[in-house]
């Protein structure tokens, strides 16, 4: 297996999960069983809230698996539902869909993509000779009607890879580092994020953020990583094309 040309990337996620489980071991601490009870129920519902989100926003149905995983598990603890009769149902159910979210991670059914699309596209540059520009860059042309376009974008938003932002007179594909930030809303512009670009005329435009070029271990030369990432986006709109939709996954899960 090719070494990485990434540094480690998960920093924001990472800082989140903790901040939870802080969260939940500080109510422990200050109010013991009740507290633990009280706090992982109200994680819980907001993973429930949050996934239930991405749920609708995709149309994905993988994403119910976890969605009423979250929802059990905050009902099973929620302490005003401890005696309820309900009580020991939410758990038995809440079992197969735990076992329901352990595939779904298996298998990378809704894994981000920001780390394997900046691997593939880094993949073919051994340059490094070049740093970053801000500016975007226009990688070449390809043949594709608009609707084919926001069948891609469709495609790539329910299988949380791309978050697609639709314009007149084209279709913006960003490729966010935390995927959350776009789908429930807390950000909306993309000038100054990674993405590529399908164009009405056809040109292919590709901008990498400089936080996101930070991430590679190497300073890789620019216009030739910006070039690889097109290249690899008119591989992504050719399987569409073609029918063939599922080799962008393979693709992915191939790193």
């Amino acid at each position: 297996m090719q070494e990485s040309k990434l540094k480690f990337s998960e920093l924001e996620m990472m800082i989140f999960t903790l901040s939870l489980i802080g969260a939940i071991l500080l109510a422990t601490l200050i109010f013991g069983q009740l507290g633990f009870a009280w706090a992982f129920s109200v994680v819980q519902i907001l993973m429930f809230t949050i996934h239930f989100v991405v749920l609708i926003r995709t149309k994905n149905p993988v994403y119910f698996i976890p969605t009423g995983m979250y929802g059990l598990w905050g009902l099973t603890f929620f302490p005003p539902l401890a005696h309820s009769p309900l009580h020991e149902v939410f758990a038995v159910i809440s079992v197969f869909f735990l076992v329901g979210f352990i595939w779904v991670l298996a298998t990378k059914k809704i894994n981000w993509r920001y780390r394997e699309i900046l691997e593939l596209a880094a993949k073919p540059v051994t340059d490094a000779s070049d740093g970053f520009t801000s500016r975007p860059f226009v990688s070449g042309q390809a043949n594709f009607s608009r609707n084919e376009a926001l069948g891609l974008a469709r495609f790539l938003l329910k299988h949380v890879i791309c978050f697609p932002i639709i314009e007149a007179e084209r279709i913006v594909l960003v490729i966010p580092r935390v995927m959350w930030v776009y789908l429930l809303g807390f950000r909306r512009s993309y000038e100054e994020a990674t993405y590529v670009a399908l164009a009405k005329s056809g040109e292919i435009i590709v901008r990498i953020a400089q936080s996101d070029y930070q991430k590679f271990k190497n300073e890789l030369t620019f216009d030739q990583l910006c070039q690889s990432l097109g290249e690899l986006f008119k591989q992504f709109l050719q399987h569409y094309q073609e029918g063939e939709p599922q080799k962008i996954i393979h693709k992915l899960n191939s790193i």
